[in-house]
C-alpha cells in the first residue's frame, strides 16, 4: 500500500508520520486490495483537520475529522474508515447470486 501524507500550515514531526503510517498500515486486516491512501493533516488557528482518502479496488473511502488535537481527529477518521471498510467487506461477502 502507498501511503502519502501531506501537511498544510504546519509541519508534521517525524514521529507523527511513523504512527500514522504504523496505524494505516494495520487497515490491510480489513481489505488486502488497498492500493493507495492519502492522509492530509491541516492547522488553522484552533482546529486541527484530519482527511484520509483511500483506494481500495473498486471503491474509494473517504473520512475527515475536525478536533482540537491532531491525535484525536486522526483517530476519528481512523475509525470512520475503519466502518466503511467493514461495509465494504459486507457487501462483498453478502452478494450471492441466487
Amino acid at each position: 500500500m502507498e501511503i502519502r501524507i501531506t501537511s498544510r500550515h504546519n509541519k508534521a514531526s517525524q514521529s507523527l508520520q511513523d504512527t500514522i503510517t504504523a496505524e494505516l498500515d494495520k487497515l490491510e486486516r480489513f481489505s488486502e486490495k488497498i492500493t493507495s491512501c492519502h492522509v492530509i493533516l491541516d492547522t488553522e488557528h484552533l482546529d486541527q483537520t484530519v482527511e484520509i482518502s483511500m483506494h481500495v479496488f473498486g471503491h474509494q473511502v473517504v473520512a475527515t475529522a475536525k478536533e482540537e488535537n491532531i491525535g484525536k481527529a486522526f483517530d476519528s477518521a481512523l475509525e470512520k474508515v475503519e466502518r466503511q471498510l467493514i461495509k465494504i467487506n459486507q457487501k462483498i461477502k453478502d452478494h450471492k447470486h441466487s
